[in-house]
Order: C-alpha cells, then structure tokens, then sequence
C-alpha cells in the first residue's frame, strides 16, 4: 500500500542549497537515501508538488529528489536570466551539490526540455530520461496559452478560469491537489510567467537532440493539446532509440491524472538493464 503524502504538509518536507551561482533552490528528497537517485524535474509555473501523486511510486527503491526551479514555488526569483541552457545549469549544479550523479531525469512539460538540455551538455551525469508531454521546443506563439500569459497581472486569482484550466487534467484530478497546484502556480509573478514563455519562445535545439546518448522514454496523453502528437513523433524520431508511448483519454498532466500507471511505466523503463 503506498501512502500519500499529505497535500498540507508538503511545504514543509522542503530543504533548500544554496548553489555556485548564488541562487537558493528548494527542494524535496524522499525515498531510499543509497538508492540510485531519480531527479523530478515539473512543468512551467508549478512546482515540486506537481510529483506529489506520482513519487510515492517511485521512491520505494530509489532516491528521489524533487526541486522547485528557479522563479517557482519555494525557490529563489531573479530578476532575469530564465533561459533553458541557464535553468538547465541550475540543475547540474544541483545534481552536483546533492551527490546524485549519475542520475536518471524526470522532466515534465518545460522540466523535459531541461532534462533534454542536461543529457546533451552534461552526458557524463545522466542515467536515463523520461519526457513527459514534453517536446524539443515551445511552438504555440499565438492562441490560448499565449493569450492569457499577455492578459496576465498581479496578484493573479488562483481560481480564475484561466488558472483553473490551467491546472487541470483530461480526466479527474483531485481537488484538494489541484487547489494547491492553483495556488502555488498563481503565486509566480506574472512577469516570471511571460519571460519563461518568451525564453522558450526562443529556444530550438532540434538539432541536438541526435546529440542524446542516453536512454530515452517518451510519455504523452493522447489529449495533449501543448506537445502534441506531431512535436513528439519529431523527438522520437531526433533522439537515437527513444521510445514512445501514448495514453490514450490523456491529457498534458498525465503524472497528475493517473499517477500510479504513469509511475509503473516510468519504473519499467528505468529498471530494464
């Protein structure tokens, strides 16, 4: 029986490292502390409970370490500098400062493009990664996303009917979860929101990905409308030997609405010799 981490109390598991570059990140580590590590790494504008359904599955055997990037949830909020090569520093300096190389990589959404990031720098610290509804680049430049990020001010409403799209699932999630998810997501500045956005914007390294050595699992929802089925089949077909699988009724936050099969087919793939 896996237990569930409390939705209330999971602020409190959080431990912050300060890093080389002077940011503070915070961060959760649950699991076996000799395991091999499995870093989580969540989408835009979420944080490090986004895994909160799903690492209970995972940390059985493994350690498990989940931060919340820079500009989000406990973490440090610069002024600038939210590009994917400098988050992706953060990262490694992160895996470095906690011991945990090598690691597998777990990354959601913009937490995939940093783990994409990672395995094409720093090979030398990447186990295995696994992208979740995740693509090589952001290709939306106009439409809803878009849209709503411009009409965005602070304080921003948590239960607007932007944000609680926004924080959503194709099937079911539960409530007490999402509230906080809203929360937390509502907490970014919007001026964090925009430049993530626009950073990614500008960020293609399609060319790269021939680049990833490692072994490479794709997981997206067949609902997905942000990284859609096109943006992976492309990094399926860049990345030499990755796989992937489809969940059929499955939306963009896939670890959120099935946590437990998303978890068993991420430990599946990392298992396998």
């Amino acid at each position: 029986m896996i237990e569930p981490i409390s939705q209330e109390h999971f602020s409190a598991l959080k431990r912050t490292v300060g890093l080389p570059n002077g940011l503070q990140l915070a961060y959760i580590e649950m699991g076996d502390p000799n395991g091999v590590p499995i870093l989580l790494l969540h989408g835009f504008t979420d944080s490090a409970r986004s895994w909160s359904l799903t690492a209970p599955y995972l940390a059985a055997d493994f350690r498990v370490v989940a931060p919340d990037l820079r500009g989000h949830g406990h973490s440090d909020r610069p002024d600038g500098c939210y590009t994917i090569p400098e988050m992706a520093n953060d990262i490694r300096f992160l895996i470095v400062a906690l011991d945990l190389a090598p690691c597998h990589l777990v990354g959601h959404s913009l937490g995939g493009r940093l783990a994409q990031a990672i395995a094409e720098r720093w090979p030398e610290i990447v186990g295995k990664i696994v992208l979740l509804s995740t693509s090589a680049a952001l290709r939306e430049r106009r439409g809803w996303l878009w849209d709503n990020i411009q009409m965005l001010r602070d304080p921003i409403d948590p239960e607007s009917a932007f944000m609680r799209e926004w924080c959503s699932g194709a099937v079911p999630v539960d409530e007490n979860f999402l509230a906080h998810a809203r929360r937390e997501s509502a907490a970014v500045p919007s001026r964090i929101w925009r430049s993530i956005y626009y950073e990614q914007l500008a960020y293609d390294p399609s060319r790269l990905l021939q680049d990833i050595d490692a072994a490479t699992l794709i997981l997206r929802g067949e609902e997905d409308m942000i990284a859609t089925e096109v943006h992976q089949a492309q990094m399926k077909d860049a990345i030499v030997g990755a796989e992937l699988i489809s969940l059929p009724g499955s939306g963009h936050n896939i670890h959120w609405e099935d946590p437990e099969k998303v978890a068993g087919l991420i430990l599946t793939f990392l298992e396998r010799p």
